[in-house]
């Protein structure tokens, strides 16, 4: 008895081999990654125009009406200008990587009561790695949070930051850091809190977007922020979303 059940075993793993052995081996096809360079061209004298409309908070929900008016346009007026003197005081080099000149884009916006809102933004490119870089004004979250040099002291002043735009490196699929850094939040000043907010890039896919009848490649991005206090997440949500050509910009 034992003996046929030894060989019957055999016969077994006899013929599972051969069945292993004859299957085709299946490849997934190759799907490129890869995202060009050159999806922000920061040349003096580019301007971009847009119509659309706005939109609540995070959500993909029109603002009834706004399509109506909606009318924004960005224009690189400068590449090289001296941030002091577009945002005086309120910009310090040290508390944004030292940088201290940028390409200057003059961003014109039309809001609901009919007049232009007109706002300079700071955009640079670091050709080494290929990364882009944009000017954010923290100053929102720092009053939310209570963010303060000490328990007596004022908001603080340094919330002008350069963070990652956009690293095309990472490639469809991959995520980066835009920035990361800690505070202290005096909201109740007896017990202040460390606040860690971070804010992250990831390139969610390749898309064909038609302007004027014209298709274009993109590569859609997408920027998050997370605050949290330990473990904890206090503050959470989408903060841009962007669809990248190359050779065009967003």
């Amino acid at each position: 008895m034992k003996k046929n059940l030894y060989l019957f075993s055999v016969a077994i793993l006899i013929a599972l081999f051969a069945f292993n052995g004859c299957k085709d081996k299946i490849t997934d096809p190759v799907v490129d990654k890869t995202i060009p360079d050159d999806v922000f061209p920061l040349t003096k004298g580019n301007r971009f125009v847009y119509s659309g409309y706005f939109t609540n908070a995070d959500t993909e929900t029109p603002i009834a009406g706004t399509s109506s008016f909606y009318y924004s346009s960005w224009t690189i007026v400068q590449s090289d200008t001296p941030l002091v003197k577009v945002f005086g005081p309120f910009y310090i080099p040290s508390a944004s990587g030292g940088k201290a000149t940028s390409s200057l884009i003059l961003d014109s916006t039309l809001t609901p009561t009919s007049t232009y809102k007109r706002t300079p933004v700071a955009a640079y490119y670091d050709s080494a790695n290929a990364d882009y870089y944009y000017m954010t004004n923290l100053g929102l979250f720092f009053r939310e949070r209570v963010i303060r040099d000490s328990a007596t002291g004022g908001t603080r002043k340094d919330s002008l930051k350069f963070i990652k735009l956009a690293s095309p490196r990472a490639g469809i699929g991959g995520s980066f850091v835009s920035f990361q850094q800690s505070y202290v939040s005096y909201a109740t000043p007896s017990n202040p809190t460390t606040i860690n907010l971070t804010v992250t890039g990831k390139w969610d896919s390749k898309v064909d977007v038609v302007v004027n009848g014209v298709t274009y490649p993109a590569y859609y991005l997408i920027i998050s922020r997370t605050a949290k206090v330990g473990a904890a997440t206090v503050s959470s949500g989408v903060t841009a979303k962007l669809w990248l050509a190359q050779g065009i910009g967003p």
